[in-house]
């Protein structure tokens, strides 16, 4: 019955649109009554099945709790509804709703296990696949332009299917970078919330997307990023991207993109962000290395007072700033007849990023560690499956790949570890030779792919990668995992199969 309401509805509203178009004389393509100008595409129905387990790694908001062979299991259902309205306008709605099982969580309180009846339930929740609107300027068969608007997965990388696409799904300041979401095998599409205008020149080979999106994952949200992402086929199996992000370029609430805070001892100020603030961390010009250093719980003309770094509140930092991406794909079998290969097959990609093209003092004092780079190959699959993908990603960051103080404090900046392992926000205490930030370098994924027969298709991935999960804590709260849920090289590590139905 809800299906037949969903049509009725998405029928309706097509039918006024087309309406609309007949009465305006716009782009009438064919001639007929109203009706003709509807196009209406059967119901989609498609649910998915995930199963696996996380063979080793770490869950916690703002601790380290290592955990093993936790299982990962997700199942959703999602209908979609399509029309074209005088072959120019294409219209996709999609609902569904998404059954899943957290991973053990965090306690809200020290003395409760975080094993409790609300990490064990099934929870439930509905959500929005998508619901856009595209529109074709001019020739439909070539078309120049074409405009798309609302919320709609967005893709500039056909051959990443897990690490990279940094552009957009990665952070500025800080430089976070991330992979899977609430879709654990999304083949690393980003749910663009905004608009994207497409420019296609020289037959195809050059294309253009002038991008529009709203930040809605990682606060603060609702700022809009201009961007740009472009690609070139200048021959045969040769492809080359390149994009820039203005991320929080224009910003909803300057207060929020820019915070102001200072470092301060008062509760309220400890509750809301930590206490240490937003302002510049730079070198203390009276630090003396041969005596013992202090923090910033020593106050400044106490006996001892020797921190190595203190706050300059002058200038705060910021979430605005410029990412850049370049990418590339070269494809052999342009060149070689390999008939026993499938057209994926042997295709050699990579991606390198710039998170943040200003510098900042402390945090983000040098470029080269903002730089992730990602490098893949299709293996041969002889046909047996239709994608068999090997990705390696490698981040010489500072810091540990964490969104805690975006998320704790509304803050631009890093929270990381001490010598013992704690989480600090004091840069006086912070240990750069922690394995948290050593052994979190490297990434790596193996993605497989096949379609069995038409409606049917089974996905698999193994993986050290960017994933966070999220979590439910003792008090029914959901929460999220701030570093990513394998984050020591060699060591964490995961396993998903999904399989696929769909009509």
């Amino acid at each position: 019955m809800r299906s037949e309401f969903l049509k009725s509805t998405f029928l309706s509203l097509c039918f006024a649109v087309g309406v609309g178009y007949a009465d305006s004389g716009s782009g009438h393509a064919d001639s007929g009554s109203d009706t003709d100008n509807v196009h209406i595409f059967p119901t989609s129905l498609t649910t998915q099945v995930d199963g696996g387990e996380l063979k080793s790694g770490e869950i916690g908001v703002d601790s380290h709790s290592p955990t093993a062979n936790d299982f990962i299991q997700r199942t959703s259902v999602w209908v979609t509804e399509q029309a074209v309205i005088q072959k120019r306008l294409d219209i996709k709605i999609g609902v569904g709703g998404l059954y899943w099982y957290a991973v053990p969580g965090p306690s809200a309180s020290p003395d409760i296990s975080s094993v409790t009846p609300y990490s064990s339930r099934a929870n439930f929740g509905p959500g929005i696949s998508r619901a856009d609107l595209t529109y074709t300027f001019g020739d439909l068969e070539k078309p120049v332009f074409t405009l798309q608007a609302g919320l709609f997965p967005y893709k500039y990388d056909e051959d990443a299917m897990d690490l990279g696409e940094f552009l957009l799904r990665s952070g500025t300041y800080p430089g976070y970078v991330v992979s899977g979401g609430w879709d654990l095998l999304s083949e690393a599409n980003y749910m663009m919330q905004g608009v994207r205008l497409n420019m296609s020149l020289w037959d195809g080979k050059f294309q253009s997307d002038f991008l529009l999106p709203q930040e809605h994952d990682y606060p603060p949200t609702n700022d809009l990023s201009p961007s740009y992402v472009g690609s070139v086929t200048p021959m045969k199996g040769v492809e080359f991207g390149f994009g820039a992000s203005c991320s929080h370029c224009i910003s909803v609430q300057p207060s929020k993109t820019t915070p102001d805070e200072n470092y301060s001892t008062d509760g309220k100020a400890q509750q809301e962000y930590g206490g240490y603030g937003n302002a510049y961390v730079v070198p203390n010009p009276t630090y003396n290395p041969s005596e013992t250093k202090t923090d910033f719980n020593v106050s400044p003309g106490s006996p001892g007072y020797n921190p190595e770094y203190i706050y300059d509140t002058t200038g705060h930092y910021t979430f605005m700033g410029v990412k850049l991406m370049a990418r590339f794909a070269f494809d052999p079998k342009a060149y070689i007849s390999m008939p026993m290969l499938g057209p994926k097959d042997l295709r050699i990609f990579g991606e390198w990023s710039l998170l943040g093209v200003k510098n900042y003092p402390f945090y983000y004092d040098d470029r080269w560690r903002r730089m992730p780079v990602m490098m893949g190959i299709n293996l041969p699959a002889f046909r047996l499956l239709d994608v068999f993908s090997f990705q390696v990603e490698y981040y010489d960051s500072k810091f540990p790949n964490s969104v805690y103080n975006p998320y704790q404090y509304g803050l631009p900046t890093y929270d990381f570890v001490d010598n013992t392992g704690a989480l600090t926000n004091d840069p006086n205490d912070f240990d750069p030779n922690n394995e948290a930030v050593t052994r979190d370098k490297w990434k790596w994924a193996f993605y497989a792919k096949k379609q069995v027969i038409r409606g049917l298709s089974v996905y698999a991935q193994v993986a050290d990668d960017d994933m966070r999960l999220p979590s439910v804590n003792d008090i029914g709260a959901l929460v999220y995992t701030q570093e990513p849920a394998t984050n020591i090289f060699g060591r964490d590590w995961y396993y998903l199969v999904r399989l696929e139905l769909g009509i």
